[in-house]
């Protein structure tokens, strides 16, 4: 099963609750408003709810059941969202509306991806925003098919040393070893419908992007 979290809506892709409005939807804090203003009723939402003021916290209790957690708590609002969609059996899940704003609050969501809890239950998370589409990925083969959306592919290692193959790619690359403070695979493209990243050792957070 799959779900689209909405945090906020800063850099959201064009039309993005518009063209979903029928998917499964999950409210994290203001992404809760944002949501019953577009028409689309939340699965459930999560929050401490102190980005919204009393009469808009009204106006989602007048619709949808909420209950809020103490703003003093060990976890971001993404993460406890993440977590209830997972238990609740969703096991593909879209973040949108968490770039563009803290960058401490953005390092924790990258943070949440690469969560053995998640990757050993091969939970597929994605941060989307309109300009780029962030994924975790750890040892393995991989296919990457060509996106119009987002031609530019980089791959940031996570854990050093890091070996990564690229076939298919305008730069290709046969068991490269990443050293710490390497850039070698920033701005990478595609040369064909679809390449292969195979990860023999170590981990990287997959960047798609355009300009």
């Amino acid at each position: 099963m799959k779900a689209n979290l909405l945090c906020g809506n800063r850099n959201l892709p064009k039309h993005i609750l518009k063209e979903n409005v029928h998917e499964h939807w999950i409210g994290i804090d203001r992404g809760t408003l944002i949501l019953l203003e577009s028409g689309i009723t939340p699965q459930f939402a999560v929050g401490d709810f102190d980005s919204i003021t009393e009469s808009e916290k009204d106006f989602i209790q007048q619709q949808i059941q909420i209950n809020p957690y103490n703003s003093e708590k060990d976890d971001t609002d993404l993460a406890l969202g993440i977590d209830q969609a997972i238990k609740c059996g969703y096991r593909s899940i879209d973040v949108y509306g968490a770039t563009g704003g803290r960058l401490d609050h953005f390092m924790g969501a990258l943070q949440i991806l690469e969560k053995p809890e998640y990757t050993e239950l091969g939970i597929k998370i994605k941060l989307i925003d309109d300009t780029n589409e962030i994924q975790f990925l750890q040892k393995g083969q991989y296919k990457v098919a060509y996106n119009k959306h987002f031609p530019y592919v980089s791959y940031i290692p996570v854990i050093y040393p890091t070996v990564i193959s690229l076939k298919g790619f305008k730069y290709n690359l046969e068991n490269e070893t990443l050293k710490l403070g390497s850039t070698l695979t920033i701005s990478n493209e595609l040369s064909q419908d679809s390449g292969t990243v195979n990860i023999t050792e170590g981990s990287v957070l997959m960047i798609r992007s355009q300009d």
